[in-house]
């Protein structure tokens, strides 16, 4: 009778946890159709021109996931900078999450506009990430730094860095991605530099540091280069 009744015990104890789980949200950041490694250099067959990467970096704010147009789950953490120099940032914590179904994630790329009107905080926002223009008392919404045989700057070095909160030069894009059929599993999701290098003229377009027209349009390609891997 003991034995039974421990087996019913540890059987109800299960039951009650079964629909929570250890889990996380990846990102996965990709190039020449392989996950990205700082400094490597990658070769596109479409724009004959090799490319290496020293720094990527960009905010993630309001992830949420959605059944049809009813969310079902928000991240209790409002900011992410995903980092690829540090490989844990591009995990987002879901411990605990309850299972739910889904079939379209909604999230920011950048930081909003009251957020930055709000100054520098702390955590992933601190200035010490070097995400924060003190001159311009505002958030980088995305740091993409490189090289490239392609540009005239010396040492051929390309640098984005994409932010802006006011009219008509706000940044922040809203991305969301539809899923073909309704999931459990948290996703994957990549960002695939190939599309956005195939789209840019190195040549004419390398170095962007501070708010503008160009710098929205080319946040707007990067924000278009997010999907979900199934």
């Amino acid at each position: 009778m003991k034995i039974i009744f421990f087996l019913s015990v540890l059987f109800l104890s299960t039951a009650g946890t079964a629909t929570l789980r250890e889990r996380h949200i990846q990102f996965d950041l990709i190039l020449n159709k392989e996950q990205i490694e700082l400094g490597k250099r990658y070769f596109s067959d479409k724009s004959k021109d090799s490319i290496s990467i020293d720094a990527i970096r960009f905010y993630i704010s309001d992830l949420e996931l959605f059944l049809d147009e009813k969310p079902v789950y928000s991240l209790d953490k409002k900011h992410h900078l995903i980092d690829l120099e540090y490989p844990e940032s591009l995990q987002l914590d879901c411990s605990n999450l309850p299972i739910k179904s889904y079939n379209k994630i909604k999230f920011n790329l950048g930081i909003d506009s009251t957020t930055n009107v709000s100054g520098a905080m702390g955590g992933d926002l601190d200035p010490s990430n070097g995400m924060y223009w003190a001159w311009q008392s505002g958030y980088i919404n995305f740091k993409l730094e490189g090289i490239s045989p392609s540009c005239p700057a010396r040492h051929n070095r390309f640098a984005f860095h994409l932010g802006g909160y006011q009219n008509p030069f706000y940044n922040m894009q809203k991305v969301e991605l539809l899923l073909t059929e309704t999931k459990t599993d948290l996703p994957k999701i990549n960002l695939d530099l190939d599309d956005f290098f195939n789209q840019i003229n190195l040549k004419e377009n390398h170095q962007i540091m501070s708010p503008s027209k160009q710098a929205v349009e080319i946040t707007a390609l990067l924000a278009n280069a997010f999907y979900i891997q199934i």
